[in-house]
């Protein structure tokens, strides 16, 4: 991914709609560009702080950032887990089904 697509990217993550292959190139980015780091700092701040500090609530940016992108990681991973529990069922089923194909077939 190169910096322009990230940039591209960084309202789609700030509400959570990345998906699974999109997110993870994302926080990869992120992780090794500082300039694009510095980015969704600024992003951040405007998407997440503006709204907090017009209120007059407390705002640290560096940790509510943080935060945010942990729980996108966590979030990632779950997703990812879930995928792979839906592939492991369905393969059960499948196996399943074709244990009641051939059981059928042997005993007619």
């Amino acid at each position: 991914m190169d910096c322009k697509n990230f940039e591209k990217m960084i309202p789609e993550f700030l509400q959570d709609r990345l998906g699974n292959q999109k997110l993870d190139e994302f926080l990869t980015h992120m992780d090794s560009c500082a300039d694009c780091k510095e980015e969704l700092s600024i992003q951040f701040l405007v998407y997440a702080g503006m709204p907090k500090l017009e209120t007059g609530e407390t705002f640290h940016l560096q940790r509510e950032l943080s935060g945010a992108v942990e729980s996108a990681r966590v979030r990632l991973h779950h997703r990812v887990m879930l995928e792979l529990y839906a592939y492991g069922l369905e393969i059960l089923a499948l196996a399943g089904v074709i244990g009641v194909v051939v059981m059928a077939v042997l005993y007619l």
